[in-house]
């Protein structure tokens, strides 16, 4: 099983895909759609390439 990285940002939840510098000029949209990435940040000349984690509705259960 692989260990994934999380980002947290603007209170949502991300799957860290890959990071790529800015300065390699990437095809964003290509990146994008091959990693199955959403959001894309960038920071300090990195760009973050992030899939969104989505928030669940639960019913809390007690177990009598």
């Amino acid at each position: 099983m692989f260990k994934s990285q999380f980002v947290n940002f603007n209170d949502r939840l991300y799957i860290l895909k890959k990071i790529i510098r800015q300065d390699l000029n990437p095809d964003v949209e290509y990146w994008k759609d091959r990693l199955g990435a959403d959001t894309v940040l960038l920071k300090e000349g990195q760009m973050y390439f992030l899939e969104i984690v989505p928030d669940i509705d639960y019913t809390e259960t007690l177990n009598n």
